[in-house]
């Protein structure tokens, strides 16, 4: 009966605030608290608190925190216990926190939470200034309230669903329907930022937003926004809009689209799957108008995708490419892209004469895999057909670029000492350009299989642990590998009687396309035939051999050596003389031809300092190490062997002489003939480095060591058993670090051998090389052959690499390491703004003279530097000046300015070599989000779209 005649019951919490001293509320404190609800009426807000009345629920329990007095509210029958449960119960407790106060109402079934209130529901948190639980209708209200001394309202209402929070400034929600009715809401979805005044959520979780925005931009009034009268926000999946306009800096343009569709990504996923619209525009010289680069996306799984595009062109040109990335976290990663294009000119006449049709391909793939276990798969594979690049590439480095090369390799141990790999690789050169016809001609591509399988050297001498002994330092190894290639460029033939000694009988079966020079063919399936002919397997072996080595003289280090090697063929050839010419046969059988070949080394290591005794200056220490070592192969050419075979024939003269052709290399291909060898090889190495008083007082060491040159070396060698031009060229090699900046590498190549001019030419010729030493013809101590030498160096402000580095971090961030691998693997769309300027300048030179030919020269600067004009926009260059063609080398100039939510770019080619294919420009404005990643302005005119079909 008391509480039947009670209207009210209060209830005082464990306050933090400023009133933490009270121990009740009064009748003061409560008007106070309803004054403030008066101020929320007057301003439209609902603070009527009756609800509508229902009956009671049982089962149901709202209970406080423990900031409170752990009373809890029960339903309204709480004598009845119901052991079934009621489908209309909630399904989690409902319990609630208050830092000011909280006022149970008994007769309306109401509990008010004053002051940083909280509720929690399951995954639900709502926290407010003022909180309405209502237990008959299971419905929480919540709203801010007037702070008198800010004099705005504070504590706006933050609802959190699991992982998705919404900031409102009124919300009433019913925990039983999961509707609910709120005033005004910005939350985050993606990288999109939706905003609205009046919203409805339904019982599934979709939000329909009323005089909403969408937006990327994260700024309280944002730089830009998609203005639409409503908004349906579909849970967690996409943003369906009605009729919208753009608006940028609160200008409203006048342009509007009647629909929009807004995809949010998934959170394990590279994407959600949608189409790709493709970009328009037309080849002035070229394929005409075009829609390129339109297609669909597949967002497969979390590790992969997957891109397919196509274009289409006025003039019957069409092309389509598949593209897909991979990755899977701590295993691998990669991406594989497939592209066909078949070109037609618009030029009638140049369809006509068949020279305005291409088909171009591009195969690209990389994989990178994650070292694990004892063994490894990688592949990093571009390979494209001759004219595709030139032809079909945006970017102008890729253009220019005249090689390519591939690569998939497999590597596996077995247990320590055994070890396999296999690789496929394909190098092409995409030859020279026809002015004329405008292409790239004489293309060479080269395929390769490789396998190896080889045994770590083990010391047999010292298996079970040695005592020192010198013996115990033997070891023994073995390698075994396999090639087999396929080429384009077919090996020339030598036949002529000067070459070879004697003439052939069956000539008819020489390709004479391919005397004395390299023949290259179309890489296709109609020159096949040709190519697997010239082709040929080959295994090579080997048996690594490792001697003791000694000292001598206790200073002078000599080096045994001993080596087996050999190889394995799949065809052998039989010579037949008849009538003073010879026949060749080629046979398919398998065969074996081994050399082995020893000696010894010997190196040694002396100073000499040279003593300044200046400011700074204490000394100059020169190193020498000079190494001479002795290397003795066999004569292989004796019938006990097997691998030549010896015929007798009479030369032009009539005089009979014996001849030693191998059975398994052929003639004519210029290659060893097997004869014994005595090599002597020498080589001298210097370096220079000088001792610097330190200029602090206080340092630890009190001299410092400077290199002046860290290496200048000179070899060569000298055959003993060679009938003539024994001594082999010299080479010299140089590199330094000069200061702190200059790096410098220079190397030279010196024949000691004259050369003779052919006066059967009357052009720039190489002559011949004689016998002679070039000193005793008067053509100097020896002839150049090539020198050149590179110095490059670099500048940036003092202190600024260290403010790139980051310190490492020992609980890993998952979407930390994603964006690292992602900044890896895409390093041309990450702009770091942390270095102010940068600049790097390398000068090249190089001459090559062969023999009697006139010297050729090359000579050039190039320069690379960025800076950051301000913590937003940075600029960078890329150029050069060849002073050998007297022209600038290929220029860039690219320009970058972050405005927050918006990218400007702007890249520019002014000068590249060919300015009507290569100089080009592309202006950039755009969203960063890849969400509306359509959303920009772009201005091109670029090489691409410049070329002639």
């Amino acid at each position: 009966m008391l509480f039947c005649t009670v209207a009210c019951v209060q209830q005082r919490t464990k306050r933090t605030g400023k009133n933490a001293g009270s121990q009740s509320v009064t009748k003061t404190a409560q008007q106070k608290a309803d004054s403030l609800l008066i101020a929320k009426q007057q301003s439209g807000t609902d603070t009527t608190g009756t609800g509508k009345r229902g009956t009671s629920v049982n089962g149901i329990a709202a209970k406080s925190d423990t900031s409170l007095t752990n009373n809890s509210l029960a339903t309204a029958d709480s004598t009845a216990t119901d052991t079934l449960s009621n489908p209309d119960d909630l399904q989690n407790t409902v319990e609630y926190t208050a830092e000011d106060s909280t006022i149970m109402d008994a007769v309306l079934k109401q509990v008010h939470l004053y002051g940083n209130a909280e509720v929690n529901y399951g995954t639900i948190n709502l926290k407010a200034s003022y909180i309405r639980l209502n237990w008959i209708t299971n419905e929480v209200y919540a709203v801010g309230m007037y702070d008198s001394t800010a004099k705005k309202i504070a504590g706006d209402p933050i609802f959190q669903d699991g992982a998705e929070t919404y900031n409102t400034k009124e919300i009433r929600y019913n925990f039983k329907s999961k509707k609910a009715l709120i005033q005004g809401i910005v939350t985050q979805e993606g990288d999109g930022n939706i905003r609205g005044e009046k919203v409805k959520k339904d019982d599934v979780g979709n939000f329909y937003i009323r005089h909403s925005m969408y937006t990327t931009c994260n700024l309280t009034h944002p730089h830009y926004y998609i203005n639409a009268p409503k908004i349906k926000m579909v849970n967690k999946k996409q943003v369906i809009s009605g009729p919208f306009n753009l608006v940028i800096s609160d200008v409203p343009l006048p342009i509007a689209l009647p629909f929009g569709f807004f995809p949010f990504p998934k959170k394990k996923e590279s994407g959600t799957s949608g189409i790709i619209f493709p970009t328009y525009g037309e080849e002035p010289n070229g394929r005409g108008f075009y829609l390129r680069e339109g297609g669909y996306y597949f967002a497969i799984s979390e590790y992969v995708n997957a891109t397919v595009t196509g274009q289409i062109y006025s003039t019957g040109s069409w092309g389509l490419g598949l593209a897909s990335t991979y990755s899977r976290r701590y295993q691998y990663n990669g991406n594989f892209a497939l592209r066909f294009n078949k070109n037609k000119s618009s030029d009638e006449i140049q369809r006509d004469l068949g020279r305005g049709t291409t088909n171009d391909f591009s195969i690209v793939w990389s994989h990178a895999p994650r070292p694990r276990g004892n063994s490894t798969f990688s592949a990093n594979v571009n390979v494209t057909s001759n004219s595709y690049n030139q032809l079909q590439e945006f970017d102008t480095q890729k253009y220019i670029s005249n090689v390519a090369s591939s690569s998939v390799q497999y590597n596996r141990t077995f247990g320590q000492y055994m070890r396999a790999a296999a690789s496929l690789r394909v190098n092409q050169n995409f030859g020279q350009r026809n002015e004329t016809l405008n292409r790239r001609e004489g293309g060479k591509t080269n395929i390769s299989t490789d396998f190896n399988f080889g045994v770590n050297q083990i010391a047999p001498f010292a298996i079970k642990g040695g005592s020192g002994r010198w013996y115990e330092s033997f070891r023994l190894g073995l390698d075994f590998s396999g090639n087999y290639m396929l080429t384009n460029s077919l090996t020339p033939i030598d036949t002529s009687y000067s070459s070879l000694g004697f003439a052939l009988t069956n000539t008819e079966f020489i390709d004479t396309t391919r005397l004395n020079t390299t023949k290259v063919v179309p890489f296709n399936l109609n020159n096949l035939p040709d190519m697997l002919k010239d082709a040929q397997f080959t295994g090579r072996y080997s048996l690594p051999i490792s001697l003791p080595n000694f000292k001598v003289l206790r200073f002078i280090n000599i080096t045994p050596s001993l080596s087996l090697q050999g190889e394995v063929f799949t065809k052998q050839y039989k010579y037949t003389v008849v009538e003073n010419k010879v026949n060749i046969d080629t046979l398919k059988q398998v065969g074996t031809e081994y050399s082995y070949n020893f000696g010894a080394g010997m190196n040694t290591r002396f100073y000499g300092t040279f003593f300044v005794r200046g400011k700074r200056l204490e000394a100059i220490r020169h190193t020498v190490i000079p190494s001479l070592s002795f290397t003795y192969t066999p004569d292989f050419t004796g019938d006990a062997f097997g691998f030549y075979e010896k015929i007798n024939i009479k030369d032009r003269a009539g005089v009979d002489k014996e001849l030693s052709l191998s059975r398994f290399r052929g003639v004519g291909t210029s290659v060893s003939n097997g004869r014994a060898s005595s090599v002597v090889s020498f080589s001298l190495n210097n370096s220079f480095e000088m001792k610097l008083k330190t200029k602090s007082d206080t340092a630890a060491n009190q001299f410092e060591k400077v290199s002046l040159l860290d290496n200048l070396s000179l070899g060569g060698s000298y055959n003993l058993l060679a009938d003539s031009l024994n001594l082999s060229n010299i080479t010299v090699n140089a590199n330094a670090r000069i200061g702190k900046n200059l790096n410098l590498n220079f190397n030279m190549n010196l024949d000691p051998y004259a050369y003779e001019a052919n006066p059967r030419v009357l052009t720039n010729q190489i002559g011949y090389k004689v016998n002679k030493y070039a000193i005793t013809q008067g053509q100097g101590l020896a002839n150049l052959q090539n020198l050149g030498f590179t110095l490059g160096t670099s500048f940036s402000p003092k202190g600024s690499t260290d403010k790139t580095k980051t310190t490492p971090n020992t609980s890993a961030d998952p979407a930390k390491e994603a964006q690292k691998e992602f900044i890896a693997q895409n390093p041309e769309l990450y702009v770091d703004f942390n270095i102010p300027w940068n600049v790097s300048l390398n000068y090249n030179f190089g001459l090559t003279k062969p023999g009697l030919s006139k010297a050729s020269l090359i000579q050039a600067v190039q320069v690379t530097g960025d800076l950051s004009l301000s913590k937003n926009f940075k600029i960078s260059v890329n150029t050069g000046f060849d002073f050998t063609a007297f022209q600038p080398t290929i220029t860039s100039l690219t320009l970058y300015r972050d405005l927050h939510c918006w990218d400007m770019s702007f890249s520019w080619t002014p000068f590249a070599g060919s300015a009507s294919r290569v100089s080009n420009y592309n202006f950039t404005l755009k969203v960063k989000s890849s969400i509306l990643q359509d959303l920009k302005v772009t201005r091109r005119r670029s090489f691409y779209d410049r070329s002639a079909y």
